[in-house]
């Protein structure tokens, strides 16, 4: 994610390290909760790739020398659902609703978005999810947004896919279908432990422990890799809203008290809200690499396909 925002203050060393062992704390409770549900998801997954021998049947037949064809039919009924979606040509588009200005807005809104899946590719993003939403469950694809060029401030937005379904870990108390209201959510990846000190010289490895047991919890580091984490949460803010002369409601929160007078905001009808922020931290699982990162809307950018 390229939108980057500074912390109002520097985090402290014990800010850090308590960051730390919330990001350790949740993705923990969302492996045990959830632990099942993967096993089976990366089962599914290993056998419609042909992986398909019991485990005890294939040693004993790579014991005796003897052979082990596949006959792989699965692909071809998932692509009797895959395929229907494709065809389908699936795209985010807006509704106008009652006010006499909505039909030229939602036009203009369907044009933007309209822009943003066709520089994305989106099609071929919501056909991977699709692929992993029937072989194993759920996929996930993610909005982020990305600077135009190297020489520029200016940004655009983009959908990505996320390549591993299981990758993403959500918090076990969201209850919406879109996972919506989940309070934070975790991309990990693994990186080789060359290619980690590479990309994070700064970062002390041997502070990573690794796992005496690796059955019983998510490790974070191996001889050969390190997993990184996206640490995606919503911060509890105090929100203030003013309602305007024409009836719209805006956000005052962080307006300064001179421009407040201007505006004459004092003598608008005014509401606090118990509203949040999205923020992102890069999370080693001794460390942050990198953060915090300010997200501009109200959501978790990441977003399920989720399995009948």
């Amino acid at each position: 994610m390229d939108a980057t925002s500074a912390p109002e203050k520097p985090l402290t060393k014990k800010d850090k390290a308590g960051i730390v062992a919330e990001v350790r704390k949740n993705l923990q409770h969302a492996w045990d909760y959830d632990r099942d549900n993967r096993r089976e998801a990366a089962i599914d997954l290993q056998f419609l790739a042909g992986d398909q021998w019991p485990e005890q049947v294939r040693i004993e037949r790579e014991r005796d020398k003897r052979p082990m064809l596949t006959i792989n039919k699965l692909p071809q009924f998932v692509r009797q659902v895959t395929n229907d979606l494709r065809q389908a040509d699936l795209a985010i588009k807006t509704s106008p609703v009652v006010n006499r200005s909505d039909p030229e807005l939602s036009r203009i809104y369907n044009g933007i978005i309209r822009q943003i899946q066709y520089q994305s590719s989106a099609t071929h993003v919501y056909a991977g999810a699709a692929e992993h939403q029937v072989a194993c469950g759920i996929g996930w694809f993610r909005i982020t947004t990305e600077y135009t060029d190297d020489t520029t401030f200016d940004q655009e937005i983009r959908i990505k896919g996320i390549p591993n379904p299981l990758s993403v870990y959500c918090d076990p108390a969201s209850v919406e279908i879109d996972r919506s209201d989940a309070k934070w959510l975790v991309v990990t990846s693994e990186l080789p432990v060359q290619g980690f000190k590479e990309e994070y010289p700064d970062a002390a490895v041997a502070e990573i422990e690794a796992p005496s047991d690796y059955t019983s919890s998510l490790h974070w580091f191996s001889e050969d890799t390190v997993r990184i984490a996206e640490y995606w949460r919503k911060k509890p803010k105090k929100m203030t809203l003013v309602q305007t002369p024409e009836g719209e409601a805006i956000d005052v929160t962080d307006i300064k008290p001179a421009m407040r007078q201007l505006m004459g905001i004092d003598q608008m009808k005014q509401r606090i809200v118990d509203g949040h922020e999205v923020e992102m931290f890069l999370v080693s699982g001794a460390e942050i690499l990198g953060g915090p990162y300010a997200w501009a809307g109200k959501h978790i950018p990441i977003v399920p396909v989720m399995g009948a």
